[in-house]
């Protein structure tokens, strides 16, 4: 194949991130965007020489685009992504897969049976760090218990439809990139329970104050708890992880994992960084040199039903089976 031709949808920091990202890599060419923000959208197309589009229907659409970058609100990412399925053109996507679990496996299921790539953006895939954790869990036995907790101050940049949730989802789907670690480590959860509280939410669903809590079963063995509190009175950002294995607890902190042992010893793991950038390895992926993708989506749909099924337990009260019918949020 010769140059991929790219065609990005969206103009927010994501998209200018990845437009850099691809723009430096060989064997690819950025050559239209898609943004329904015309001042964002005016910026970036002048930045890389890219005529703009309003709709990304039309950019779907278009001879000179051979992929498409979806960098958009997560609600968008189900029909964008599968529009451009539809028209055979491998698509590389912003996590989460989709906003609502029908949309999710729709996608999985045609990328599937068509071998159209369909790249969710999750790191763990290259990431050396992750690697190391992944060979430690294995040698530490069982789980027993994952924690993750994450505190947030009020003030702060942040995207302001990140706290709409229409357009968002729940923390538990927009937070999916700390989900996804703990399902490629253990695996596919049996149950799920959440509990929700939004301050100030007005009809269009925005919200200046969330704590979103979520408890899932792995089908096997062990649980995790994630704990997320956003736009409360804090000095400064908090994130605290462990995971309790049955020879060794995990222990995450500024140096990165360490292993803490029943003796009192701590062992940090080795710092390794990504051997490959998630952009290379979708042209990679597209040229049919690598395949990661299809084991990935898996991976990425099931950290999507978690923080769904998270959300419709805390809508209906109880715990949510994932693993006998199902759940469709």
């Amino acid at each position: 194949m010769d140059s991929i031709r790219l065609g990005l949808i969206g103009s927010g920091g994501m998209a200018h991130s990845r437009a850099r990202a691809f723009e430096d890599k060989d064997g690819c060419r950025l050559t239209a965007l898609a943004a329904r923000n015309p001042h964002t959208g005016a910026e970036l197309a002048r930045q890389y020489d890219l005529p703009l589009l309003g709709g990304w229907q039309d950019l779907i659409g278009r001879s000179d685009v051979d992929a498409v970058v979806v960098c958009t609100n997560n609600d968008s990412h189900g029909p964008i992504a599968r529009a451009s399925l539809e028209a055979g053109k491998p698509v590389f996507l912003e996590y989460p897969v989709a906003r609502h679990t029908d949309e999710g496996t729709a996608l999985v299921d045609m990328a599937r049976s068509t071998g159209t790539v369909l790249r969710v953006a999750h790191p763990e895939v290259v990431s050396g760090a992750h690697r190391q954790l992944k060979e430690a869990v294995g040698s530490l036995g069982g789980l027993l218990l994952a924690l993750f907790v994450r505190l947030t101050p009020g003030r702060g940049a942040r995207p302001e439809v990140l706290f709409n949730l229409h357009a968002s989802g729940p923390p538990s789907l927009f937070f999916v990139y700390q989900v996804y670690p703990l399902v490629d480590l253990f695996g596919s959860a049996s149950w799920v329970e959440g509990y929700a509280h939004y301050d100030g939410m007005d009809n269009a669903g925005t919200y200046r104050r969330f704590v979103n809590r979520v408890a899932v079963g792995f089908a096997r063995g062990g649980s995790a708890e994630w704990t997320w509190a956003g736009g409360i009175p804090i000095g400064n950002a908090e994130q605290h992880q462990r995971m309790v294995l049955d020879r060794g607890t995990l222990v995450h902190g500024e140096g990165g994992w360490r292993v803490s042992s029943a003796d009192g010893k701590e062992t940090p793991l080795p710092s390794t960084g990504r051997e490959i950038s998630l952009e290379s390895l979708f042209l990679e992926e597209i040229r049919g040199d690598r395949h990661d993708w299809r084991s990935d989506l898996d991976t990425a749909l099931e950290a999507v039903r978690i923080g769904l099924g998270a959300e419709e337990a805390a809508n209906r009260g109880g715990r949510v089976h994932l693993r006998d019918g199902g759940t469709n949020p």
